[in-house]
């Protein structure tokens, strides 16, 4: 499956050599094969939320040296066309630390969580490699390292009285999209929550969500836009809860602007892929 997945990345980048799909595609790859090789040849108890230094690749084991050049080299080509793509600088940082290179590793996982302050797995990472690592306080807007347009749907349900909720992520290109998967999750919260409609529009709406159900827009050039979409539900004089879209933002992105399905991008130190993920506890 790896193999197929390079040869089809490395395709597309014998066409268009400074394509930015392709490149953040195959870093991804590296990344995720230097893992493997980590976890079942190296530390079979190694995970990347770990409060502690991932043990070194030995200087002997020529295919792990090799995986970690591979992976650096491909994350540096990366950074070489986009120099805020902070899933890149995460993946270079990675790759150093299971090479050996703490200094160059800490220095990777600073400018991650330089371009996204709110990446735990980096803080993670850095505070492993210098525990007197303290994360500047949050000013100003959040920064948006993201170079091209894409949309993050949030849907949750609480699955305990602590407040532990299953969470489903999709990260989306399209506005056509964007507007199916948010239809999609109303009839899944409205099949969970039958008081939603007729609570809408009284004091008891907000007890009826029954988790989280928010849009992210990520757009070049602006911080981070956040909206819960309950706060764009209407309902009809049927009795029937609707989303009102011009309460949503989906601007269409400029030109050449959109974010390639086959690029990954990371938000606050998970990695998306297109379309929807497999539910995740938070």
């Amino acid at each position: 499956m790896a193999r197929a997945v390079r040869e089809a990345y490395t395709q597309v980048r014998r066409v268009d050599p400074g394509s930015l799909e392709a490149a953040v595609g195959l870093a991804v790859l590296g990344g995720a094969e230097l893992r493997g090789h980590m976890v079942n040849r190296v530390d079979t108890g190694w995970w990347e939320e770990d409060w502690k230094p991932t043990a070194q690749i030995p200087p002997d084991d020529g295919v792990g040296r090799a995986l970690v050049d591979e992976a650096v080299r491909a994350a540096r080509h990366v950074l070489s066309l986009d120099p805020t793509n902070n899933l890149a600088a995460y993946l270079e940082g990675l790759a150093h630390e299971c090479g050996g290179a703490r200094e160059q590793a800490l220095g990777g996982y600073l400018r991650a969580l330089e371009l996204d302050r709110w990446d735990e797995g980096a803080l993670t990472r850095a505070n492993a490699l210098d525990d007197e690592y303290v994360a500047a306080p949050a000013e100003g807007p959040e920064p948006n390292p993201h170079s091209r347009h894409f949309w993050l749907l949030r849907s949750s349900e609480l699955i305990s009285n602590s407040g532990d909720e299953r969470v489903v992520y999709r990260r989306l290109s399209d506005s056509a999209d964007v507007r199916y998967a948010i239809e999609s999750v109303l009839v899944e919260v409205k099949a969970r929550n039958p008081d939603l409609e007729s609570a809408w529009g009284t004091d008891e709406y907000s007890d009826c969500q029954d988790g989280g159900f928010d849009l992210s827009t990520y757009a070049p050039g602006r911080p981070p836009s956040g909206f819960d979409v309950y706060d764009a539900l209407r309902r009809t004089p049927s009795g029937e809860l609707m989303v009102d879209w011009a309460a949503v933002d989906l601007d269409e992105p400029p030109s050449g602007k959109r974010l390639p399905p086959g690029q990954p991008v990371r938000v606050d130190g998970r990695t998306h892929f297109d379309g929807q993920h497999e539910p995740v506890e938070e």
